[in-house]
């Protein structure tokens, strides 16, 4: 009933003004929904110690599992939360790391309504300066991506996750422009707005751009039937960082591959191996 809503809201502002339509839909698009977690994420998360990461004003829910070790960053996705990861954190944690994660801006306990992916990205780089220095960092959709951004930016890992990774914001952005009902000549419109939210260019949020300043072993895993970031997004991010694997999962879609065994063991497998032994059993 709510797509409904929004297809015919954007479908009647769209007649009376793209400029009026383009800008709901920015503010739409960066003011996610939240959704209660399941019984076995708040049970992850009882296994951790509450921590709180002062970030631009507000203080962030975050969780860490483990007092010594190398340090792992985790980076939940658009729409969800810290606890969304919590397998793989207990994974790492009885491994020997000190992992971490943190609800992000306008997600979770947060108080913001809104954010964007560079803000998201420069969360992942304060929680860098305040838990790091950090030895893996693993992110999730659009988590994945701000991680990748802050990498470019100088958060030093020496490997890196990114499960269902869009390959840039344009592709995210042109789906959910579809999924609205929002005609083109609004939809481009979007771009420029986004363009001044982020303070940098379009193009910066791309793989094509992000990925060639990669230099941190890599690691992409991604879902065959996942619907939201479709699989050939993670095979180009792959191919736009130099020397990153690949490991194609089926039937786990966009979410439940965070829960998966399977998946868990392959991302501790890479974050635990040294680093002249990089590689995944798929």
């Amino acid at each position: 009933m709510q797509l409904k809503l929004f297809r015919l809201l954007f479908r009647l502002l769209n007649a009376i003004s793209s400029a009026v339509a383009s800008r709901l839909a920015v503010a739409v698009f960066y003011s996610p929904r939240r959704f209660p977690a399941a019984n076995w994420e708040n049970t992850g998360l009882a296994l951790g110690k509450g921590e709180t990461l002062h970030f631009d004003g507000e203080k962030l829910a975050a969780t860490v599992w483990g007092n010594e070790g190398p340090a792992v960053l985790l980076v939940h996705g658009w729409q969800g939360r810290r606890s969304q990861l919590v397998k793989i954190a207990v994974d790492l944690a009885e491994k020997g790391y000190r992992v971490i994660t943190f609800d992000g801006p306008a997600h979770g306990s947060s108080a913001k309504k809104r954010t964007t992916l560079v803000e998201f990205s420069e969360a992942v780089a304060h929680a860098d300066r305040q838990f790091g220095p950090l030895h893996g960092i693993v992110g999730h959709s659009f988590g994945a991506a701000a991680v990748a951004i802050a990498m470019r930016k100088g958060v030093s890992v020496e490997r890196a996750v990114l499960i269902s990774c869009p390959f840039s914001l344009r592709h995210v952005v042109s789906g959910f422009a579809k999924i609205i009902g929002l005609p083109s000549k609004s939809h481009e419109k979007m771009y420029p707005l986004m363009e001044t939210l982020h303070r940098c260019p379009e193009s910066e949020l791309s793989f094509e751009t992000i990925g060639p300043d990669l230099k941190t072993p890599c690691l992409l895993i991604h879902d065959a039937s996942d619907k939201y970031i479709p699989l050939k997004d993670g095979e180009r991010v792959a191919l736009a960082i130099d020397g990153a694997q690949i490991v194609r999962t089926k039937g786990l879609g966009h979410m439940r591959i965070l829960q998966d065994d399977g998946v868990v063991a392959c991302v501790s497998q890479f974050v635990c191996a040294p680093t002249k032994q990089l590689w995944v059993t798929t």
